[in-house]
C-alpha cells in the first residue's frame, strides 16, 4: 500500500489510518473489545500501518484494546496518542499510555487540544525532550489555530496537525492546511467521514443509544443533519458510476487534497475498514471531482462558522492566539 511522509520526519504513513476512537463506549455507544481486535488486525493485513488513539477515549480503554490488538506485530506500526498541554503530566500521561499500548514508545505523540492557561514554550521543551530520549519519534498538535502552531514552533518542531476535515467539513483550508504545507506539516484528518454522515448509512429517522453521543456535534443539529444526509445523497450517483461507495467516492477526494498524509477512519469492523481501504487503487475523473467540488462548496458554505465540529469553541476563537511565556 501506498505510504506518505510525516513532514520532515522519516516516518511513513498509509493514506488511510485506522482511528481507534469508537474502539469504547464512552462517545461512540458500546463496541466489543473482540470485534475492535478483529479491526486492528484487519486493517493490518489489508496493508494499514498508521493506527491512531488516545487516553482519553474511554478513559485509556482503546488504548488497551489497541495495546492488545498489536501484541507481536508493533514492529511494523506507526503508532500514535495523545495528552493534554498540561506540562505536569507530560511524562506521566506518556508511561501510562505506553504501559497500556504494551510498548516503550510512540510513533506520533498529539497534543490533543491546547490549553490557554498553559504555556506552549514549556510544553514543547518536555515534548522535545521525550524525542532525544526516544519516547516519541515526532511532535503533533490536534485542534490547534495556525497562531497556536506558529508558537509551538517557536520551541521545537510540529511535524504534523490532526484537524477535522471532511468534504462538508472544510474550515482548514481557511488557514491550517496551506500553513502545513507551507512549513512541511504533516495533516492527519480526523472525522473523515463526518463521523458516519459521508457513509451513505444514516436516514432521517436513524435512531442512537443513549450512549452515543454524536447526536450532540454540530452536523447533527436539526438545522445541519437533513442537509448533510442530503449531500450525500447528491453523492451516491457518482459513487454507483464508478464502482464504489460513498464512503469510498469522499474518502478518495479527501485523500486528493493538497497536503493530506493521512485521513483517519473509525471503522468498528474488518468489513468497514476493509470497505473503506479500498481507496488507493483507482482514481477520481475530473468530470467527478469537478461535481463533489460543486456539492462539497454548496454544504461547506453553509456550515457555521466555529472552530471544530463539537462547537465548544465559539467564545474561544474571540479570545486571541495561544499566549506566549
Amino acid at each position: 500500500m501506498e505510504k506518505r511522509k510525516i513532514g520532515t520526519t522519516d516516518i511513513e504513513v498509509t493514506p488511510i489510518g485506522l482511528g481507534c476512537w469508537p474502539m469504547g463506549p464512552d462517545y461512540w455507544g458500546k463496541c466489543d473489545d473482540a470485534d475492535s481486535i478483529r479491526t486492528i488486525h484487519k486493517a493490518l493485513d489489508i496493508g494499514i500501518n498508521f493506527l491512531d488513539t488516545a487516553p482519553a477515549y474511554s478513559y485509556g480503554h482503546s488504548e488497551e484494546v489497541v495495546g492488545k490488538g498489536l501484541v507481536g506485530r508493533r514492529e511494523n506500526v506507526i503508532l500514535s496518542t495523545k495528552v493534554f498541554a498540561v506540562p505536569n503530566i507530560l511524562r506521566q500521561s506518556l508511561e501510562e499510555s505506553l504501559h497500556r499500548l504494551q510498548t516503550d514508545y510512540v510513533d506520533l505523540f498529539f497534543v490533543h487540544w491546547p490549553n490557554r492557561g498553559q504555556p506552549l514554550a514549556e510544553v514543547m521543551d518536555i515534548l522535545e525532550a521525550l524525542r532525544r530520549e526516544g519516547r516519541i519519534r515526532a511532535i503533533g498538535v490536534s485542534n490547534f489555530t495556525v497562531e497556536m502552531m506558529a508558537v509551538a514552533s517557536r520551541y521545537g518542531t510540529v511535524d504534523v496537525v490532526q484537524p477535522p476535515y471532511n468534504l462538508i467539513w472544510r474550515f482548514i483550508e481557511d488557514d491550517i492546511q496551506p500553513y502545513s504545507v507551507e512549513h512541511n506539516i504533516g495533516i492527519v484528518t480526523y472525522s473523515s467521514l463526518a463521523q458516519g454522515l459521508l457513509t451513505g448509512t444514516m436516514r432521517l429517522n436513524t435512531s442512537f443509544s443513549d450512549d452515543d453521543q454524536r447526536p450532540r456535534s454540530i452536523l447533527w443539529q436539526p438545522e445541519n443533519y437533513g442537509k448533510c444526509l442530503y449531500t450525500t445523497e447528491r453523492l451516491r450517483p457518482i459513487a454507483q458510476t464508478l464502482g464504489v461507495t460513498p464512503s469510498q467516492l469522499t474518502l478518495r477526494w479527501l485523500i486528493s487534497q493538497p497536503g493530506i498524509t493521512s485521513a483517519l477512519v473509525g471503522a468498528r469492523t474488518p468489513d468497514e475498514i476493509a470497505e473503506d481501504a479500498h481507496v488507493l487503487d483507482w482514481e477520481l475523473p475530473e468530470d467527478a471531482m469537478a461535481t463533489i467540488q460543486e456539492i462539497s462548496d454548496e454544504i461547506y458554505l453553509s456550515m457555521p462558522h466555529y472552530f471544530d465540529m463539537w462547537g465548544n469553541w465559539r467564545t474561544w476563537n474571540k479570545r486571541g492566539p495561544q499566549r506566549e511565556r
